[in-house]
């Protein structure tokens, strides 16, 4: 399955009134500059308890946009604990959880492929873990809060299944599917894990469904990920009809892919 960022999980219900929540270049874009003074207000108007949330959510802003995750943490377990109530709260205070996750991850990640040991490897499989845990965990409050969010079911899904929670994951895709703009997405996550489960037939359906769906067609880039995993899964698996009727697909939707003209060639002189 591919894996998905912060912005993937970002669905909202209303318009925001800050574009940084959306994404740190947007952030920075927003708060160029920050002066001394201005930290220094914000941190003593917190410090005096504030009646709303507005200065916890500029300072934890301000921070978030600087890449200072644990900062705005800090100030976002403060608003949090007088306002758990305030949409912006929570969902800011997510987002920089799943940041701050995420630069774990990847900090863990560059470590292990510049030396590659058993402790570097454990290190890299907690985060990782830890980063779906708390991709199910941010997921799953967000369809609390908003159950209309259905669109959240596919990256929970997603988490549920790097979590060895497949069957679970499958259950919520097919959820997922039964919204028409969802289903093609929906469905090639799904072939994605039923590919894993080994169940082969059931994969290739799901793969073929996100890619031949009609109204509303796929996009493009779900189309071509469908027939590659259609294409070489059919293959692996010693389905040449079937591969080779991919292949074609993929030949016609990338005439200029030499690579699937190649493997459809190949393909022709076997036997079925």
């Amino acid at each position: 399955m591919q894996p998905l960022t912060p912005r993937d999980l970002l669905i909202r219900t209303e318009p925001a009134d800050v574009a940084a929540i959306g994404g740190e270049e947007n952030a920075r874009e927003q708060f160029p500059t920050v002066t001394l003074e201005r930290f220094q207000a914000l941190e003593h108007v917190i410090r005096a308890v504030p009646i709303n949330a507005e200065p916890y959510l500029e300072l934890a802003r301000i921070y978030h946009a600087a890449s200072r995750w644990v900062d705005a943490r800090r100030i976002l377990d403060l608003a949090y604990a007088r306002f758990s109530d305030n949409e912006e709260v929570c969902f800011l205070r997510e987002e920089v959880q799943l940041a701050r996750s995420l630069q774990l991850f990847g900090e863990a990640k560059l470590e292990y492929e510049q030396e590659p040991t058993a402790i570097t490897k454990a290190s890299l499989e907690r985060c990782k873990v830890e980063l779906n845990v708390l991709r199910e965990t941010v997921c799953r409050a967000r369809l609390e809060r908003h159950p209309d969010q259905v669109d959240l079911n596919i990256p929970l899904a997603i988490a549920l299944d790097n979590l060895g929670n497949s069957e679970e994951a499958v259950e919520k895709l097919k959820s997922a599917a039964q919204h028409p703009r969802l289903r093609a997405a929906a469905s090639l996550q799904m072939g994605f894990v039923l590919q894993r489960l080994k169940r082969i037939p059931e994969a290739l359906s799901a793969f073929r469904r996100a890619a031949l769906f009609r109204v509303p067609p796929p996009a493009a880039d779900i189309k071509l990920q469908a027939l590659q995993a259609a294409a070489e899964l059919a293959q692996k698996s010693g389905m040449v009809d079937s591969a080779r009727r991919y292949f074609q697909m993929l030949c016609d939707l990338k005439p200029d892919e030499q690579r699937y003209r190649e493997q459809f060639e190949l393909l022709k002189d076997q036997p079925l």
